[in-house]
């Protein structure tokens, strides 16, 4: 694996150019080294756009939400693992990039959900998905509210693989922006889940890694799991988050 393709995405992201070179439509069938699972809301979609290499995919759902494994033949999981597994079937894949966002109104509307009817949630097909696929980010923030000075244990491709997060102990963010921040984290467990994509996360052949946009500063987030929480993202630290 090479992290160069992970490195030069960071960089963009920090610099918001992109190569006219990159820009252009190839001949060559697209083998994606970088997936980017992120929200359909625009401002997540504006931050990232000049980023990214012809290399990259970016799939997007509501609130940046992958369904986790556990739901194979229960529920219908929709595109995102499905293009998620064929991402990976090229054989190119290095890199899956879970993205949430500052100010996410989808989010937010997953946090009323319980106070509308259960006829109106099942009338709606985004409440519906919504609140099927976010309740454990639900769950997981309601233990974080009970105690936000105490890390939050999460699990890896096994039960044994554990790692913590600290989200917010200095109580800087928004309750709404807290929220999206255990979101991603969620979301790397539910993606760690899949089995087609845990040989490569075990031999390291792949790399998962979540981050969070500020869009009101325009600065992005990484999460780092050495330093349990996510760090800012400057040309002076990359190397180190992706541990190069």
């Amino acid at each position: 694996m090479t992290p160069g393709v992970m490195k030069e995405f960071l960089r963009n992201l920090l610099g918001r150019s992109c190569s006219i070179q990159n820009l252009k439509l190839t001949s060559q069938e697209l083998k994606p080294r970088v997936v980017i699972l992120t929200c359909v809301e625009a401002a997540a979609r504006r931050f990232l756009s000049s980023s990214l290499q012809h290399d990259a995919a970016v799939l997007c759902s509501p609130g940046n939400l992958i369904p986790h494994s556990k739901l194979y033949g229960k529920e219908v999981l929709g595109s995102e693992v499905a293009s998620m597994e064929w991402a990976c079937s090229q054989g190119s894949l290095e890199h899956v990039v879970v993205c949430g966002h500052s100010n996410c109104q989808i989010l937010d509307a997953l946090g009323k959900w319980q106070i509308q009817s259960e006829s109106n949630v099942m009338s709606s097909p985004f409440l519906s998905w919504l609140t099927q696929h976010g309740n454990s980010t639900l769950t997981r923030f309601e233990r974080y509210e009970m105690d936000r000075l105490q890390p939050m244990t999460f699990q890896g491709i096994s039960p044994k693989e554990l790692w913590d997060a600290y989200v917010d102990p200095q109580c800087h963010w928004t309750e709404q922006d807290q929220f999206s921040q255990v979101n991603v984290l969620q979301q790397l467990q539910n993606v760690s889940s899949h089995g087609f994509l845990k040989p490569k996360l075990k031999s390291g052949a792949l790399q998962l890694h979540g981050m969070w946009l500020d869009s009101r500063e325009q600065s992005p987030f990484l999460f780092s799991k050495e330093q349990q929480r996510f760090v800012q993202i400057t040309d002076d630290n990359i190397d180190s988050l992706l541990k190069i």
